[in-house]
């Protein structure tokens, strides 16, 4: 049992000293800053694919024999 809770203390010890790493050299904003072109191809696929789908959903008014600007007397 003691060895146990010797483990779990080592694991959260050495989990707090990489937090304070992370926290001093302020990697997660280094890694997200990286992250940043990654992130962006995927949102402009995921745009195009809904501007594509909107354009097909979009129907076009039907056409009468008139101008569509004209105006009825």
């Amino acid at each position: 049992m003691l060895k146990v809770l010797l483990i779990v203390l080592i694991v959260f010890a050495c989990l707090f000293l990489l937090s304070l790493v992370v926290y001093f050299f302020n990697l997660d904003m280094k890694l997200a800053a990286a992250m940043i072109p990654v992130m962006n191809k995927i949102y402009d696929r995921g745009k195009a694919k809904r501007e594509k789908k909107a354009g097909k959903m979009r129907k076009e008014p039907k056409q009468t024999g008139r101008n569509r600007y004209e105006t009825i007397r």
